[in-house]
């Protein structure tokens, strides 16, 4: 961006074609999508999208730089990694309570299945409602695969209290429970700790210079998958 003559880094998207090529060809339709601080003398979000390959292996997908978490810079991220990886069928993307990202994914993805985070669902959850029903009901609520278990737990909550129902339903609208998932990703994790993973993962270099930060997550990334190359070699039929 150039502002009075002088030119100002403002974001940044990478999206390596392998990594793009082996998540469609490779993997289940299936993304995290989170970000975390910059802590080195530039500040930002590194916003990264994780898959998991055929061994439930972290796979990164794509990630760059926005300044802030806001709705216009999730569009622009989320608008780059449509073009770097299209519409796979029956993608389903899992996201946290990010501010803007919201907006981005509707806008961007609106046919993909919308999924939520259930820990920081229960994070919020848990500032507005306390109390052993809700220990007991909500996560195994999450957890429960038919819409009959589901069914139950959300009625004994209701039953104590019908305000958790209304507030769940006000905002808390995308999908958290497993009876309430598509089998097209065939991925039942209902937390967002695919994406936490990546973070706790370069968390040690979050500190470098930015042009050293993108090149020591390419090097591990090369690393990590020429160790996947050694272990496709041995595998038969």
């Amino acid at each position: 961006m150039e502002y009075d003559q002088k030119k100002y880094f403002i974001q940044m998207f990478v999206g390596l074609k392998p990594l793009c090529d082996g998540f469609l060809a490779g993997c289940r339709p299936y993304l995290a999508i989170d970000s975390t601080h910059l802590t080195g003398k530039y500040r930002g979000q590194l916003a990264t999208a994780c898959a998991i390959d055929g061994h439930n292996w972290l796979y990164p997908v794509a990630y760059g730089v926005i300044d802030a978490e806001t709705t216009e810079s999730w569009v622009w991220f989320m608008e780059k990694l449509c073009e770097a990886i299209g519409s796979p069928p029956g993608l389903a993307i899992c996201l946290d309570a990010s501010k803007g990202i919201d907006t981005a994914i509707e806008k961007v993805f609106e046919y993909a299945e919308h999924r939520e985070c259930m820990r920081h669902l229960v994070v919020n959850f848990k500032k507005k409602f306390h109390g052993k029903v809700f220990d007991d009901h909500l996560w195994p609520a999450a957890y429960s695969w038919t819409p009959r278990a589901f069914d139950y737990h959300m009625a004994a909550i209701e039953q104590k209290r019908a305000a958790a129902i209304t507030y769940l339903k006000k905002y808390h609208s995308r999908l958290w429970s497993r009876s309430k998932y598509s089998c097209s990703s065939k991925v039942d994790y209902v937390t967002n700790n695919l994406a936490e993973c990546f973070n706790n993962w370069i968390h040690k270099h979050k500190g470098l210079m930015l042009f050293q930060l993108m090149d020591k997550i390419r090097r591990k990334i090369t690393i990590k998958h020429e160790k996947r190359r050694r272990v496709a070699r041995k595998l038969q039929g």
